[in-house]
């Protein structure tokens, strides 16, 4: 700037010569998220993010996109990244899957291939490491009588390979009859018998069937110990009575609509949507068509087998901030209502809940037999077995924005909680305070952390700025007691606004404010011959007669050149030189 005001004030323009295209080139990054567990034989979602720099001015992206086996170099999966439309800093999105069939930690990596110019090509991967365990999942199944999805779903678990199951339909004298092929001797009762369980299916039982203690050790093994709870609503107790009591805090939305009575319910059928976010989590993915997961039959209500006639009216108003919608449901006819959420998810400490507001999937079997019914139920309750192996997952995301900047460039930094527990246990309306450490140079010492607090944004979110005042390399974390643990940290590089060598494009932008400030002009290559007649004519010229007097005519002029020759003679002849 101030160079910028030297030039005004002493009237130099500047012209410029801008090469290169006056679009920015795009600087793809591949931002990979994949479960940290899962089992063999699981279809493993990994979703994948492309961001194009701190630069990105919209448009389409056309890429391909590969998940890698590190140890093989195998393609596990593939596919072609084409968005026509895309908002200024909007991230493309796809997901990719596989389907792991050896035990232990495996190394995988997803590789970026753009069909157009990148600016760097070394962050077009991103690797990360799975844990795949080889044992069968363990299933508790609790309802409250034989109703057509227990039956079922009953039927699935037991001839299921990977799955270990026990089904108990528990009376409301507190008798109960159980099938499974590992049948349990009683409701577990300690903290020891829930350990061997990594899904808890709770169906239309009573309440009161669980002593408070039972309700209080399933809450900790889904909290602290990574076990999974598949809740399938139903017209009896499912989930009226838990109005209170600690399965409410489990579940993902509030109960203050519902009644002893029970849920409001769809008067008419209803069909199946499915949403991003159970694409994003490898979910509902009942066809074998990778660019159509979801089947467009099941959406259908024309074909008549697809509508569930069943079905709790489970307003999104009432969802808690963490929950997610997997699926909705739409009612027929269309203009009944609006949809609303018919498949949901919520983390829960380290473990998660699923919860489905209608126990009708089983009407899906007169169109494909056990074909569709598999396929919504199996990668459930696979997915919400996968904490048990981890024991903990990612309850807290940390989103720095650009990762890349200048000194005095605002930085944004957000974070979403997605854990109910830790949600629940600070509040919403506390601030979140971020710690942010420069690396120090070898041999230097630390400098000391400088610590922020960003505003809450929206029920579970929060987001703030940060100004860098120095050059260097920041690490960016969180400083809460609750929260720390369930996050990465993030690192910022930071440069000096004059370093070209960090953003080499031209910027066509700033070279023609400084023409146009200055005076000057902005030339094209072609026109750069012209710069001659543009440039401004500085000889000044004096109007009259100019007086010319020769040096000669001046006595004092003559007087020293004699008096220097005399000296000169005079010298010579002292030093004996003539």
């Amino acid at each position: 700037k101030q160079t910028l005001r030297r030039l005004e004030a002493e009237k130099i323009p500047v012209f410029t010569v801008a090469l290169g295209s006056d679009k920015p080139l795009p600087d793809f990054e591949v931002i990979a998220e994949a479960p940290n567990a899962a089992f063999i034989n699981d279809v493993v979602p990994v979703n994948v993010q492309i961001d194009a720099g701190s630069g990105d001015a919209g448009g389409p992206i056309a890429a391909k996109i590969e998940l890698i086996d590190d140890a093989t170099g195998l393609t596990l999966d593939s596919r072609r990244l084409d968005t026509p439309s895309r908002k200024p800093g909007e991230r493309a999105n796809v997901t990719l899957t596989s389907t792991p069939d050896k035990a232990g930690r495996t190394a995988w990596s997803v590789r970026l291939t753009p069909d157009t110019p990148d600016l760097s090509a070394s962050n077009n991967q991103a690797s990360f490491t799975i844990e795949l365990a080889d044992r069968p999942i363990r299933v508790a199944y609790f309802d409250g009588y034989p109703r057509w999805e227990q039956r079922y779903l009953k039927s699935l678990l037991i001839r299921e390979g990977s799955i270990r199951s026990a089904v108990m339909l528990l009376a409301a004298d507190r008798q109960f009859m159980q099938e499974g092929t590992e049948p349990l001797r009683a409701i577990p009762t300690s903290p020891g018998d829930w350990s061997n369980i990594d899904v808890v299916v709770l169906g239309d039982v009573r309440a009161e069937l669980f002593s408070a203690e039972q309700l209080r050790q399933l809450k900790e093994q889904v909290a602290a110990r990574g076990a999974g709870l598949l809740i399938i609503g139903g017209s009896g107790a499912m989930p009226a009575g838990y109005l209170t009591g600690e399965l409410a805090d489990l579940l993902p939305f509030r109960l203050d609509g519902a009644s002893e009575s029970g849920m409001p319910i769809w008067p008419d059928e209803v069909t199946v949507q499915p949403t991003e976010i159970a694409t994003r989590l490898g979910l509902l993915r009942l066809s074998t068509d990778p660019e159509q997961p979801w089947p467009a039959e099941l959406s259908d209500p024309r074909t008549g087998w697809p509508a569930l006639r069943w079905a709790q009216r489970i307003d999104a108003s009432r969802l808690k901030p963490t929950a997610e919608v997997l699926a909705t449901a739409t009612p027929e006819p269309r203009d009944a209502g609006a949809p609303t959420p018919l498949v949901m998810t919520m983390r829960y400490g380290a473990g998660r809940v699923v919860y489905v507001a209608t126990d009708e999937i089983w009407r899906w079997r007169y169109g494909r037999g056990e074909t569709f019914y598999e396929r919504f139920w199996l990668p459930m309750l696979r997915f919400l077995a996968r904490d048990s192996i981890a024991r903990s997952g990612k309850s807290v995301i940390l989103e720095v924005t650009p990762q890349r900047a200048a000194v005095d460039q605002p930085v944004r930094v957000g974070v979403k909680i997605a854990d109910e527990a830790a949600l629940t246990g600070r509040g919403t309306a506390e601030g979140v305070a971020v710690r942010i450490t420069r690396e120090a140079s070898p041999g230097a010492e630390p400098p000391q952390p400088k610590r922020i607090k960003i505003a809450p944004e929206g029920k579970a979110a929060f987001s703030g700025t940060w100004l860098p005042d120095e050059p260097g390399t920041y690490r960016i974390e969180l400083d809460d007691a609750v929260l720390a643990g369930g996050s990465n940290a993030v690192r910022v590089d930071v440069s000096t606004p004059d370093d070209e060598m960090r953003f080499p494009q031209a910027d066509h932008a700033t070279l023609k404010v400084l023409a146009d400030q200055s005076g000057g002009k902005v030339l094209a290559p072609e026109s750069l011959s012209e710069i001659g007649s543009l440039l401004p004519n500085r000889q000044i010229r004096i109007l009259g007669t100019p007086e010319i007097e020769t040096l000669w005519d001046r006595p004092v002029i003559l007087a020293l050149f004699v008096f220097l020759l005399g000296m000169e003679w005079f010298g010579r002849r002292w030093l004996h030189l003539s």
